[in-house]
């Protein structure tokens, strides 16, 4: 007979450990209430009914007659076998400490219990080491007394014990073991969905190194999606590796036959008359391009692939801001648009000048391009150095805002061929400032216009 996998393997299923801890949760809860009902000492009562109540009121009767009838002590009339056999009578007195037993009882029954019962209705009465029934009123010459009878063998029943424990206790047990218990399972089932999540949060960010960590024992559900989770990141971060290092190597390779074709369009353009000067200068300014744009998906792979050296020094930021503002305003004036700077930098950091310089540049030639009259440049300083660079353009689509850094990515109208990018400036600018650990952001203002922000942290070199 063939079995499902489920029966022969339960652990490896995560439905089957819900439901197994939640019985546990239950019946360790049980467990607990019944250890601590049995350490405790209760006392705990139910209206008495039926034939019990009927026959103790026939024996409360029975000794008002005898005793009104031949005169004797009720003591002698209570302990006659004939009337107290198979059972203890205690006829407990109105006042307190007189009071008769059918016979002598254990030292270790303690019957001044049933004091508090004196003037109730008849009832059952549950103590830790006896049951009593009663009490029924009897009237003798000794006075007024109150009839019980005692059952010294019948002692509290298993679950009159948990009925008996007060119902605060009853819950702070359940509570406390429920919690306890579900706070172990609950950990053991969020924990791999943490580490799923956090993992899942670094991939997105670029970090393609990030793998979820999990009990290699572990079969459940969670532990197979954890496992296939872990090969899909490592499979992707092999193709997006690949993906890169096959565009760094073409566009390495592609610049040998650039250079030569820029060499032959210089001694064409030597030879060549008049007409055809056009058509070769032509050929000189997209080979320029298409140089540029090859010399920026190198220096994109390299800063990727974290294989760029940094050439450290302790750098004046302000100063490589004022370097970068020199070419920016020129170009600024020339498109008719108007670039103000409020602030400065005093702090020097360790960086290389060329990266944040390359950062800055890129960042300011986007904004100057797209802004319709004004740019502004904030810088401050507290505890890192802040440059904003914003524009009064249209702004980006909130959709677009998280992608505007990836490499050749363009929105749908305002970057296209005819703006002359290449999509691969804020790419640039994004890893050369992460390089520094540094962040740079990009946000929309409220009136228009896209801001991006900058921060380099201080520290010593």
């Amino acid at each position: 007979m063939t079995f499902p996998s489920w029966i022969k393997k339960p652990h490896h299923y995560l439905f089957l450990k819900i439901f197994a801890w939640f019985w546990v949760t239950v019946i360790a809860t049980i467990t607990l209430l019944v250890f601590l009902s049995q350490l405790t000492s209760n006392v705990g009562n139910d209206e008495l009914r039926g034939p019990m109540l009927k026959n103790l009121e026939y024996t409360a009767k029975s000794i008002e007659r005898i005793v009104a009838k031949h005169g004797k002590p009720t003591q002698e009339i209570v302990s006659h076998p004939r009337l107290s056999k198979h059972k203890l009578l205690y006829l407990n007195g109105e006042v307190h400490g007189v009071e008769m037993l059918s016979e002598p009882i254990s030292k270790e029954i303690d019957l001044s219990l049933l004091n508090f019962t004196k003037h109730m209705r008849p009832q059952v009465i549950f103590t830790d080491e006896y049951q009593a029934y009663g009490p029924v009123e009897i009237n003798v010459p000794e006075g007024k007394f109150y009839l019980y009878e005692i059952d010294e063998k019948r002692k509290k029943p298993f679950f009159v014990g948990l009925w008996l424990m007060p119902t605060w206790l009853k819950l702070l047990i359940a509570v406390i073991a429920s919690l306890m218990l579900s706070f172990f399972f609950s950990r053991n089932l969020i924990a791999p969905i943490n580490s799923l999540k956090e993992t899942a949060k670094k991939l997105s960010h670029g970090d393609l190194t990030a793998r979820a960590v999990f009990s290699t024992t572990r079969e459940d559900e969670l532990g197979v999606l954890g496992r296939d989770f872990n090969t899909m990141a490592s499979q992707l971060e092999q193709l997006i590796t690949a993906q890169k290092r096959l565009l760094a190597d073409i566009s390495h390779e592609l610049r040998s036959p650039l250079t030569r074709l820029k060499m032959a369009t210089g001694l064409a353009q030597m030879q060549a008359d008049d007409s055809q000067q056009a058509y070769l200068e032509r050929i000189e300014k997209e080979a320029n391009q298409l140089d540029k744009m090859i010399a920026d998906v190198l220096q994109l792979s390299r800063l990727e692939a974290r294989s760029q050296a940094l050439s450290l020094s302790k750098q004046s930021v302000q100063v490589i801001v004022d370097h970068v503002l020199n070419d920016a305003r020129f170009e600024a004036k020339q498109c008719h648009k108007e670039l103000t700077i409020n602030g400065q930098l005093h702090t020097d950091i360790p960086c290389d000048e060329s990266l944040i310089a390359s950062a800055l540049e890129n960042v300011l030639r986007n904004a100057i391009k797209y802004a319709h009259h004004h740019i502004s440049l904030s810088l401050a300083e507290s505890d890192a150095l802040y440059i904003t660079i914003c524009d009064d353009g249209n702004g980006v689509k909130e959709a677009y805002l998280a992608r505007l850094c990836e490499p050749f990515f363009r929105q749908e109208h305002a970057r296209d061929r005819n703006s002359g990018g290449t999509g691969l400036g804020l790419a640039i600018a994004k890893n050369a400032i992460s390089a520094h650990d540094g962040t740079l952001t990009l946000e929309n203002q409220e009136h228009g216009g896209l801001c991006v922000k900058i921060r380099l942290p201080i520290k010593s070199e």
